[in-house]
């Protein structure tokens, strides 16, 4: 290894290489500092991502009124297709060659990407701006901040994870409503402006913060048959599968509870705080069922979120009041929250080598891209069916939840048979 290499893993990695080989410190101030860098990004990545609802609402009343509900949700869904098919491309660059070499491009795409929403009034201009610059930006970010946690953190690998993607939900918190302010004060174009500019500020500290335990691996150290035998591996292809139904109806009610709750009479302007208050929800799903998959059991408590999800999605059915909705949107976020940083948390636990640790989380994002891509305009077509009501949509959702979650128990099962060990 040349000096300039040697200077670059250094800076890249923040140990020696006593350190990388002693295991996850699981605490001290570099691990938590990634912790932080992380919460930042997901704060303002994920979170904007989980404030779609706001933007489908906003679309279909001003911007693009000649436009379906389906329509319009496919420029979120196209945004979430490529945060999750990126993997496939950014997670074996993080491996091979750190954090910093996608965080800084992305961080600055991503604020463009904002910039160039501002601008947008035609449909097609916001799938390129909102869609495809704003997704492969999110992805750009997103890897490298997954897939550095489990460089630090082992036995409290589920605490870390819940806190950065509790961000997700705070940013989810926020984002609508400072969204919806803006709206109403300063104007789309000064609202995406704003949102870009404070995005920016606190990208550009979590760039620092973000980096990986270990040294880069070279594509050549890595044995073929060890990525081979990804593909081989049962409790992975069964974990991959099951999220891959847990992400086809997941997203749903991020897009479309603001205008299913207008249907059942509340007023618009608390339909759109609905975003928050599910967001709000999730934020303490994700840091509790964070910290009680260390002990319960990662796959445990993925199929309890993804069981309690699906069930609660199907009581939307006779969840008509205001009072009721609201109730859907806590439970919803709360039992779905910890979803997403479970199923990384669950890659991680049956994989032994962490420097495959982002080809194996990107080919589960890859997979799960699909139904990413496809629940939301699915359900809007199912909408458009049944001439506006909402009842083929709910029952889609809630049963594709319970068909990913059997699929998630079948996985465990091949890990360990005794349904009361902490899996």
């Amino acid at each position: 290894m040349s000096m300039s290499e040697k200077e670059h893993t250094s800076a890249e990695t923040l140990v020696t290489p006593s350190e990388a080989d002693s295991g996850p410190p699981d605490g001290g101030l570099r691990a938590w500092m990634v912790v932080v860098g992380g919460f930042l990004t997901y704060f303002v990545t994920f979170g904007l991502l989980n404030s779609f609802g706001t933007f489908q609402a906003y679309y279909g009343e001003d911007l693009l009124t000649s436009h379906s509900e389906s329509a319009i949700s496919w420029i979120g869904s196209i945004q979430v297709f490529l945060l999750f098919i990126g993997g496939v491309f950014f997670g074996p660059v993080f491996d091979t060659k750190g954090a910093k070499i996608l965080f800084v491009p992305g961080t600055i795409f991503f604020a463009l990407s904002l910039m160039f929403v501002s601008l947008c009034h035609e449909y097609y201009q916001f799938i390129l701006a909102q869609s495809l610059l704003f997704g492969i930006a999110d992805a750009m970010l997103f890897y490298p901040t997954i897939s550095a946690i489990p460089h630090w953190f082992n036995r409290r690998r589920g605490l870390a994870l819940g806190i950065v993607v509790a961000g997700s939900s705070l940013g989810g918190i926020a984002w609508p409503l400072i969204l919806d302010r803006l709206f109403g004060t300063v104007g789309f174009a000064w609202a995406l402006r704003i949102v870009g500019f404070i995005s920016l500020g606190l990208l550009a500290p979590a760039c620092l913060m973000v980096v990986p335990r270990l040294p880069p691996t070279k594509a050549s150290e890595v044995p073929k048959a060890e990525i081979a035998a990804i593909f081989k591996d049962i409790p992975f292809i069964l974990l991959v599968a099951g999220m891959l139904f847990v992400m086809w109806g997941m997203f749903i009610p991020f897009y479309y509870l603001p205008l299913y709750a207008r249907q059942q009479g509340v007023d618009a302007a608390f339909a759109n705080d609905l975003i928050a208050i599910l967001n709000a929800g999730s934020l303490v799903g994700r840091v509790v069922s964070g910290g009680l998959a260390d002990k319960m059991g990662r796959f445990n408590m993925a199929i309890i979120c993804s069981l309690l999800s699906g069930i609660v999605l199907l009581c939307l059915h006779v969840m008509c009041t205001k009072g009721s909705i609201v109730t859907f949107a806590l439970l919803y976020g709360l039992f779905s929250g910890g979803l997403i940083s479970l199923q990384s948390a669950c890659v991680a636990q049956i994989t032994n080598n962490m420097q495959i640790i982002g080809i194996k989380i990107g080919v589960m994002m890859a997979v799960c891209s699909v139904g990413a891509l496809t629940g939301a305009p699915i359900g809007g077509a199912l909408i458009s069916t049944e001439n506006g009501k909402y009842s083929g949509l709910i029952t889609f959702a809630g049963v594709i939840l319970l068909a990913g979650t059997m699929l998630l128990v079948g996985s465990r099962w091949t890990l360990s048979r005794n349904v009361l060990q902490a899996v």
